[in-house]
């Protein structure tokens, strides 16, 4: 199989804010909320008009080009793909194909489409659209599209009847349904669009600013850098959504957008508060806080080719020095539940690639004792403020067990440049991180492989362990369920034998929104956003 891309999505999104000018990062420059407006039993009203806000621009959102955080609740509500992820679950579901086969072999995908499906333009939704769509992401190259690797393997495709949609394989693919299912993976567009508005560059300057989707929104105004405007599809198949229309500013600063909530200028915030925010909330019955699972961990990588924890004795003593309880109190409260395996929780079962360290700081303050330097330089990524937290409670238990421990900031642009830059690597670096989809090997793969210089893996701090690469490339080309289980378990118990990786907690995804919303769904892998299309207007 190919090798897994780097995530660029969020040093776009960081990259993009600082592009913005000071007035829109200063100002929502929103249209006021408005619509038809339902009230509820405890005299809420909840609007039509949803008015929510981004910290970061997500520049396009071309569903073959998108590839960040920020922004998918956007590519999301106008595009869909051929299956989706049941609601908090792993469970792939029926989307844009009611049905489907597998070979034996893991080889050839058959779906049969689903009739009567239109698209934005008026037209209807055939095999040969699916064709064109998935022929165009793979044609634009890793370069362009980030998610290309999700077709890498595709031998070709076949269109026997015009519901009907068949992909053919090089090798088998173990995660392949998953990245049909991924926020980030291939998504049906209309070809008809595609041919009208192709220009020189395949459509990218045309869909920068429009769509060619099917999804329960269409976009009606896209500004990039400023606000964008999703407006409801009357003929959605899946029925015309409650919610009329969906305006979205950028808004970096969350006490800013508090404030618009405060004043009813947004009916939502959809990521970017802490426990001590959420709290605030609780108890009011203007607002409802929603928490959501979501494949998204709290984790500190440990770098093993210098300072103290080249030691495999010492990375195995941290593993037992860090408090994930402690943590996941203080920082978290409800908004996360402590790590137990080394995947995000739900991808694989409980019990199996267990990080449950048994909790005893004794063992490295008896070790730190022997070291002639105990000094630690932690660092944290400054994409979330949780993160600082965290540091600065493990700089705490460190020092306790005789470390000198410093912690420092680092822009998330920095950490992905490590793995080929690793000159400003750190001993410990802290970070919230999810994977593209919920399959295992998408976790592993992209934050634990060995980076060998071509293969893209975020494996920031390059401790890795040469077993558990074997198992997980091993289960990516298995088609035995228990089988696939079984080589990804390995995977996760040679990374904790390892000492590389503290997981520390499973973090929810949290939105806090006007009360009068209710019938609230949530895809895993799809962080920062809800399913706007699934929402009613009352309690």
């Amino acid at each position: 199989m190919s090798p897994r891309r780097p995530k660029s999505r969020t040093v776009m999104a960081l990259a993009a804010c600082l592009m913005v000018t000071a007035a829109a990062c200063s100002s929502s420059s929103k249209p006021s909320a408005g619509g038809t407006a339902t009230t509820t039993g405890a005299g809420v009203t909840a609007p039509s008009v949803i008015n929510i806000g981004y910290v970061a621009d997500m520049q396009v959102p071309d569903p073959d080009v998108f590839y960040q955080i920020e922004g998918n609740s956007v590519v999301t509500s106008v595009y869909e793909g051929l299956v989706a992820y049941a609601d908090n679950s792993t469970k792939i579901i029926p989307a844009l194909a009611t049905s489907w086969t597998i070979s034996p072999d893991g080889l050839t995908y058959t779906f049969n489409l689903r009739p009567n499906v239109m698209f934005h333009d008026g037209t209807m939704m055939t095999s040969h659209d699916a064709e064109v769509s998935f022929m165009r992401r793979t044609a634009l190259g890793s370069t362009v599209s980030a998610p290309a690797y999700m077709l890498a393997d595709v031998a070709g495709y076949a269109t026997p009847s015009p519901l009907v949609f068949v992909i053919t394989l090089k090798v088998p693919v173990a995660p392949f349904m998953d990245y049909m299912a991924a926020p980030y993976g291939p998504k049906i567009s209309s070809s008809t669009a595609l041919a009208a508005h192709a220009g020189t560059d395949m459509d990218q300057t045309w869909l920068d600013t429009h769509d060619a989707g099917t999804g329960p929104f269409t976009i009606t105004n896209f500004i990039p850098g400023q606000q964008y405007t999703l407006t409801a599809f009357p003929s959605y198949w899946g029925g015309a959504p409650k919610v009329s229309e969906i305006h979205i500013s950028i808004i970096p600063d969350i006490t800013t957008q508090q404030e618009e909530l405060q004043s009813g200028q947004l009916q939502m915030i959809i990521h970017g508060l802490n426990k001590q925010d959420i709290q605030s909330y609780e108890n009011n019955p203007k607002y409802q806080v929603q928490r959501f699972p979501a494949n998204f961990k709290d984790m500190m990588m440990v770098n093993e080719n210098k300072g103290p924890f080249t030691s495999q004795a010492l990375r195995s003593a941290l593993q037992q020095d860090v408090n994930k309880s402690e943590i996941v109190s203080d920082v978290y409260g409800n908004d996360a539940s402590i790590s137990n395996q080394i995947y995000p929780a739900g991808e694989l079962p409980v019990g199996m690639a267990s990080d449950t360290p048994t909790y005893d700081p004794s063992v490295l303050a008896g070790l730190v004792k022997g070291l002639s330097d105990k000094n630690v330089d932690i660092a944290y990524t400054s994409d979330d403020a949780r993160n600082q937290q965290v540091a600065e409670i493990i700089q705490t238990e460190l020092q306790t067990a005789g470390m000198n421990a410093t912690v420092r900031a680092m822009p998330i642009a920095v950490a992905f440049n490590l793995p080929t830059d690793p000159k400003d690597a750190p001993d410990l670096l802290v970070s919230t991180l999810n994977p593209d989809d919920s399959a295992p090997d998408g976790w592993v793969r992209i934050f634990m492989h060995t980076f060998d210089g071509t293969n893209g893996t975020l494996n920031w701090l390059l401790c890795s362990d040469k077993s558990a690469d074997a198992a997980m490339d091993k289960g990516q080309n298995l088609t035995d369920p228990t089988a696939i289980q079984a080589a990804y378990a390995q995977s996760g118990d040679d990374l904790y034998q390892s000492g590389c990786f503290v997981t520390i907690a499973d973090v929810k995804d949290v939105v806090v929104a006007d009360a009068g919303y209710s019938n609230w769904m949530h895809q895993l892998p799809t962080v920062f956003s809800v399913e706007f299309g699934k929402l009613t207007l009352h309690s």
